[in-house]
């Protein structure tokens, strides 16, 4: 309790340095997927993830969407010392240092695997911090490691009867350490030496850190954790694009009702923005509604000729001029996506920036040029939220898209002239099977034809005296499910090769297709009866269940037996 009060008392000394600012309590993203309601300590890595330190949940890390969680379980029991995690630091923008209350891990970005540090005993980590000099430096058990930019241990530092729990580099590269029961210690010539037995106000060994957007991200000592986002006034010029930041200080230099999703300055220098539901004006300091009914919309600018240009994140874009809103069907997306940023060129073309492309529009000639991001050559990519405190991020990455090596595309080439080539012959093979049922049907006869002729009715029928045979065997074991080729060649005093041979001569069909067909021409027949109900007749013609009889009749007849006695 009494480490917690100091905690407190030193984020509040922090908070009052800060006493000449304006400042906006801000929720983390993705608060409640952490792990762990306490959290211990938050820092944003050079990539613009946020990583918590928590009490008992290990580590979390955020990307803005969603929540990865490194800590020990049933499957990975020495994954960390502890769960119990109480520092973090970022080294030479690879490594994330842990700091747990039973030692210390490494975690490598590159791959996400996790070691220990051997030479950190199994005590509690208190503070790590990174020097200028890219030196990690830490404190466990009364003494201060030193640790090369790679994690090669280079010395210790004992503290004595000394227990600091905190680390901090001042401007001349000195190490200072802070005791717990007060005072301050320096490193001085390979030694700790004490300064000052209490603990100057001046001097800030706060963990609170600033994040790339300029706010500060607060860990209040009961576990709590938040931003805190200067309100101060931002300048802004037309066609920079809009961030949340940017729209909250604009929305407090000129008393703004709400914070606009879009804005654009006329040529009067009066303001225009939209909420997300209407379009206003903001005149001579009073606001009026200019437009209504106009929703979503995400960016708007303005053209040489005053004409006021607006998108949505729909993909659709209007125009207003003279008093009236007018939908550009060429210039708006079929595919709805979202436009991002609207501006005008020198020429007066507007450029609409999508997530996937970027297109020149001339509103006067009304023709159209699209750039695809995946092409060849260099992007400067902003970056922004998409919603309340949900990304955060670089302000600004550049992205280079290069051309594919000349190897890769002879080898796609290989394998779409294979993939060709294998669908054209199973398009032959399948046309040559039609070719060759319809032939049999041609050369078998129906044995008999209902009185009304109809045409789904036709039954085959052979014509020799061994074929005939061979159909009475087949009909005298119908409902033997188990009667099989090998017995029906048996019964006709033939091998099965040969028995194969003279059938595929004779019908060309397989023996198995041959015995389907037969029992099939007696299920129909039985269903022109109408005495039976389509299990019974199932099982009465040797067929094993009711929906492989079902497939089979309307592979052959074209309907399924439910339709064929209608």
């Amino acid at each position: 309790m009494k480490r917690h009060i100091i905690i407190l008392i030193m984020s509040l000394f922090v908070l009052t340095g800060m006493k000449g600012q304006h400042f906006m309590r801000l929720e983390l993203p993705n608060r409640e997927q952490l792990s762990s309601e306490r959290v211990l300590q938050v820092i944003q890595d050079s990539e613009g993830f946020l990583w918590y330190a928590t009490e008992g949940g290990g580590v979390c890390r955020d990307d803005g969407r969603q929540m990865l969680v490194f800590r020990s379980d049933a499957e990975h029991p020495d994954l960390l010392g502890s769960n119990d995690v109480a520092c973090l630091a970022e080294a030479a923008g690879r490594y994330i240092i842990i700091g747990t209350f039973h030692g210390a891990c490494i975690l490598d970005k590159q791959d996400y695997s996790i070691r220990r540090l051997t030479d950190v005993d199994d005590k509690r980590v208190d503070d790590i911090i990174v020097s200028r000099n890219g030196h990690w430096w830490m404190t466990s058990n009364k003494k201060i490691y030193e640790y090369s930019d790679e994690g090669q241990l280079l010395n210790i530092y004992p503290g004595g009867d000394k227990y600091i729990f905190r680390l901090r580099e001042d401007q001349q590269g000195n190490l200072w350490g802070m005791e717990w029961e007060g005072g301050m210690l320096r490193l001085d010539g390979g030694q700790l030496v004490q300064v000052t037995t209490e603990w100057p106000d001046n001097f800030n060994f706060s963990r609170v850190m600033t994040d790339r957007q300029g706010r500060q991200l607060v860990v209040d000592g009961f576990g709590g954790c938040y931003a805190l986002s200067n309100s101060e006034q931002l300048s802004w010029f037309n066609g920079q694009i809009l961030t949340r930041i940017m729209a909250d200080s604009i929305r407090i230099a000129h008393n703004l009702s709400t914070r606009p999703t879009a804005l654009a300055v006329s040529k009067t220098g009066d303001l225009w923005f939209s909420t997300g539901k209407d379009i206003r004006q903001m005149r001579n300091g009073k606001e009026m509604v200019v437009l209504t009914d106009t929703k979503d919309v995400s960016a708007m600018t303005f053209t040489q000729d005053g004409t006021l240009w607006l998108a949505t994140i729909f993909g659709t874009v209007m125009s207003y001029t003279d008093g009236q809103l007018t939908t550009d069907d060429y210039a708006s997306n079929e595919y709805g996506d979202a436009v991002t940023h609207l501006d005008v060129d020198s020429l007066g073309r507007l450029l609409l920036v999508c997530d996937r492309y970027i297109r020149l529009y001339d509103p006067v000639r009304h023709t159209m040029r699209q750039q695809s991001r995946e092409a060849e050559g260099i992007y400067c990519i902003e970056l922004q939220e998409t919603a309340s405190n949900s990304r955060w991020s670089q302000p600004q990455d550049n992205t280079i898209v290069e051309r594919m090596p000349q190897w890769v595309l002879w080898i796609l080439i290989v394998l779409i002239l294979i993939l060709s080539v294998l669908i054209i012959y199973i398009w032959f093979m399948n046309r040559q099977r039609k070719r060759f049922v319809e032939a049999m049907k041609q050369e078998v006869a129906a044995i008999e034809q209902p009185v009304d002729s109809d045409p789904a009715n036709e039954q085959p029928a052979f014509s020799n005296e061994w074929l005939q045979n061979a159909i009475a065997q087949v009909e005298a074991h119908l409902s033997d499910e188990s009667y099989n080729v090998e017995q029906l060649a048996s019964d006709l005093c033939m091998s099965r090769m040969t028995f194969y041979r003279r059938i595929q001569s004779a019908t060309g069909q397989k023996p198995t297709e041959f015995m389907r067909t037969i029992r099939l021409r007696r299920a129909a027949e039985l269903l022109r009866e109408g005495r039976l109900t389509i299990t019974e007749i199932t099982y009465d013609t040797g067929f094993s269940s009711v929906s492989y009889f079902s497939r089979c009749f309307r592979a052959m007849y074209g309907v399924p037996p439910t339709q064929f006695g209608r």
